[in-house]
C-alpha cells in the first residue's frame, strides 16, 4: 500500500512538473504586438527571461556586434535581433536587408560601476517590423532594474558620468516615439542604422572558435546573403592600425551618414558623409555650407583641408549648443576620441580651400 501511495505521488509530481514546463515554455515565446500598437511593459514581448543589469536574453534572440557604432553619450549597449521561424531577412545591393514581418531588433543602453556609482541600465530601444514598415520605441527600466515601462514621449535623466577628467553632470535623453525616425530616416521610412553587410562583416568567437560574424548569422537562420553582392567591410575607425581617411569616414558613416545620405533628410546640404563616398565635394572638402546658419560657427568651409579647427564639421561636433551641434539627437557629450579621430584626419589634408 505504501508503495502504491508513493508511486501515485511521484506520478502526481512528474504530471505537476509537465504542467509547469509547459506554461512556463509559453510564457517564454516572443510576442509581437498589433500592427500600429506598443506593450505597456517590456516583458510583454517575452525577450528576455530573466530582468538586471544584464537582461538574459530569450534563446530565440541573437547578439550581434557593429564593427563600428554611433556615439551615445559613452553609454554601453547590447544588441540582439530576432527573425520569426523559417524567415531571414535578405541582402539588397545597396548592404541593407530586407525584414520579414515580425523581425524585431533590440537594444539595451547601460552604464557600468565605473561610469556610474551603481551599474545601471536604462533603456531598451525596440525596432518591430510590421507588415510593410517598421516602427520604433524605447522602454525605460526602473530603479530596482526589474522592468521597463513604455516612454513613448521620451524621458530625461540627469545623470553624473565618472570621465578620465572628473565628473560630468548631463541630462541622459530618451528619445520619444517620433525622434525615432529623425535618424531611421531612408526617402522617409524608419530603417535600421547599423545593422548593414559592411558593418557586421568581421571574425568574432563563437564557442571558442574563429568565425566571421557573417557567417555566424547565416548559421544563426538570421540573414540570407545570396540575394545580392556583398559590398566590402567597413575598417573599424578605434583601430589605430588601420588607414586614417577609411578610419575617419567609417566613424562619419554611423554618426553622421543616417542624415548625410542621398536618401537621407541631410540630402539637401550637400554633404554626403558616408563610407564609400569619394567626391571631396560632397564629403565637404573645402566646400561653403548651403544653410548651416548659426552652425557654421563663423567658419567658411565644411572642412577646411589642414585646419580642422576652422572647419564647420569639427565645430558641430565639438559645440554642445541646441540648433548647431552634430547630431541634433542621441548625445548631450561631446565624443572625445571621435574628435580627436576627425581633427588628425582634416590636419593631415595637404589641400588648399583659399
Amino acid at each position: 500500500m505504501l508503495a502504491t501511495k508513493l508511486q501515485y505521488w511521484l506520478i502526481g509530481i512528474s504530471v505537476a512538473i509537465f504542467i509547469l514546463s509547459c506554461s512556463t515554455q509559453v510564457s517564454k515565446e516572443i510576442r509581437i504586438p498589433d500592427q500600429g500598437v506598443f506593450f505597456s511593459n517590456l516583458d510583454e514581448y517575452g525577450l528576455f527571461v530573466e530582468n538586471g543589469y544584464s537582461p538574459i536574453a530569450h534563446d530565440s534572440l541573437v547578439a550581434y556586434t557593429p564593427i563600428n557604432e554611433l556615439f551615445s553619450d559613452y553609454a554601453n549597449k547590447d544588441r540582439y535581433v530576432y527573425i520569426p521561424p523559417g524567415q531571414k531577412a535578405s541582402l539588397r545591393e545597396d548592404g541593407h536587408f530586407d525584414w520579414p514581418e515580425g523581425s524585431i531588433l533590440v537594444k539595451n543602453f547601460s552604464y557600468d560601476e565605473t561610469q556610474l556609482p551603481a551599474s545601471r541600465i536604462m533603456e531598451t530601444r525596440l525596432l518591430i517590423k510590421e507588415r510593410d514598415k517598421w516602427k520604433a520605441v524605447s522602454y525605460q527600466w526602473n530603479e530596482s532594474q526589474q522592468e521597463a515601462q513604455l516612454k513613448k514621449l521620451g524621458e530625461i535623466i540627469p545623470l553624473a558620468l565618472n570621465q578620465k577628467n572628473g565628473v560630468t553632470e548631463f541630462d541622459y535623453i530618451i528619445p520619444n516615439k517620433n525622434q525615432c525616425k529623425s535618424c531611421h530616416n531612408a526617402n522617409e521610412k524608419l530603417e535600421p542604422i547599423g545593422f548593414r553587410y559592411a558593418n557586421l562583416d568581421k571574425p568574432i568567437s563563437h564557442n571558442g572558435e574563429p568565425i566571421s560574424q557573417i557567417e555566424f548569422l547565416q548559421r544563426k537562420g538570421i540573414i540570407d546573403v545570396s540575394t545580392a553582392t556583398p559590398p566590402n567591410a567597413m575598417v573599424a575607425y578605434t583601430d589605430p592600425s588601420q588607414n586614417l581617411q577609411e578610419r575617419a569616414l567609417a566613424y562619419l558613416d554611423i554618426n553622421c551618414g543616417h542624415c548625410h545620405r542621398p536618401a537621407g533628410p541631410g540630402n539637401t546640404s550637400g554633404l554626403y558623409l558616408q563610407y564609400d563616398e569619394t567626391r571631396s565635394n560632397h564629403l565637404g572638402i573645402c566646400k561653403p555650407p548651403v544653410a548651416a546658419g548659426k552652425g557654421a560657427g563663423g567658419r567658411r568651409f565644411d572642412i577646411k583641408a589642414g585646419d580642422a579647427e576652422n572647419s564647420i564639421l569639427h565645430y558641430r561636433m565639438v559645440t554642445q549648443e541646441p540648433g548647431e551641434m552634430m547630431p541634433e539627437l542621441g548625445r548631450a557629450l561631446v565624443h572625445d576620441e571621435g574628435v580627436a579621430l576627425i581633427e588628425e584626419w582634416i590636419n593631415n589634408m595637404s589641400a588648399s580651400c583659399e
